[in-house]
């Protein structure tokens, strides 16, 4: 099954889906091939930021994702076609090295206040995510990355998607399927079970060590809203067993950084007698959702005037 994700790192609509495209990457993505189409939001700064500020307390209100619209009173976005030129760098260098990128572009724009239309902020990130800056520079010089931009924003265009789009197909032949605007994740995997994929792939969270470092294989930082949509605990249970488990909030956001004790697990772990391993290294050493040693391409779906998509849920137009 194919999913083509129609977006852009400066939609604020993509980054409230993220609890969706969490599950989705945690659940499925080992039984799905992820495509990442930068489509372009704007190449010129917002004519509104006031109306810009507003979407993103919307958008925060509905997603419970963390945004932080401080950067729209010292800095309004010129641009949001160098990030795109830049994750599309990324995805020469590596299949993965793309999402982890268009992660890191949209955790710092979002809710650390970075500007990313700057191209030195841009390299600075991608070198925070493992991307020799040398190698990016490489490719946003020669006209490689501008080309797969080109052509990502052609076939935006032909369908005129707002952002975000999910487009899936099962085969070459096959009608295709819109999912547009933030969707919840129900919708979207009763879609995918309707199109044929089997409901045995599904992977869903047990509060185990193993599935813990998995989670944390989609993405390094997860919002509390992505680790409740997966694990489906209740906020007041969550953040007990985040607390039990030795995850700590970094900012807006939790990444391991304390070793998760064998004991603290709930899978049998506790009648072994081997030490216990931090959680950080395992998930450095562990394959992701789908299979690869990197963090699996997850559906990533962003707000400036929204419209109705599927369900009613907002959208942003192009």
């Amino acid at each position: 099954m194919e999913v083509t994700v129609y977006e852009d790192p400066a939609c604020s609509w993509c980054w409230a889906f993220q609890p969706a495209a969490t599950a989705l990457a945690f659940e499925l993505g080992h039984a799905l091939r992820v495509r990442h189409v930068m489509g372009g939001l704007r190449d010129r700064p917002a004519a509104d930021a006031d109306f810009v500020v507003g979407q993103w307390r919307k958008a925060e209100t509905i997603s419970e994702m963390p945004f932080d619209p401080g950067i729209w009173s010292k800095h309004v976005l010129r641009t949001t076609y160098g990030a795109c030129r830049a994750v599309k760098a990324a995805a020469i260098l590596s299949a993965t090295a793309a999402p982890r990128l268009l992660r890191r572009l949209q955790e710092a724009f979002f809710i650390e206040r970075v500007p990313i239309d700057s191209a030195e902020e841009i390299l600075r990130l991608a070198a925070e995510v493992g991307l020799d800056p040398e190698d990016m520079l490489e490719n946003l010089s020669n006209g490689r990355a501008e080309a797969l931009f080109a052509r990502d924003r052609v076939e935006a265009g032909q369908h005129g998607f707002g952002f975000p789009t999910l487009v899936l197909r099962s085969g070459q032949l096959d009608a295709l399927t819109l999912l547009q605007g933030a969707v919840p994740y129900d919708e979207i995997l009763q879609t995918l079970l309707a199109l044929g994929v089997p409901s045995s792939a599904r992977r869903r969270f047990k509060d185990t060590r193993e599935d813990w470092v998995r989670l944390f294989k989609v993405h390094r930082r997860l919002a509390l809203a992505e680790i409740r949509q997966v694990t489906g605990m209740e906020p007041r249970h969550l953040l007990a067993r985040l607390e039990e488990i030795g995850l700590r909030p970094c900012g807006a956001l939790y990444e391991l950084a304390e070793p998760f004790c064998r004991c603290c697990s709930r899978d049998d772990a506790a009648k072994t007698e081997e030490p216990a391993a931090s959680l950080s290294d395992e998930v450095s050493r562990a394959p992701g959702p789908d299979g690869s040693e990197e963090p699996p391409a997850a559906a990533h779906l962003a707000a400036d005037s929204p419209f109705g998509g599927a369900a009613g849920v907002v959208q942003e137009p192009r």
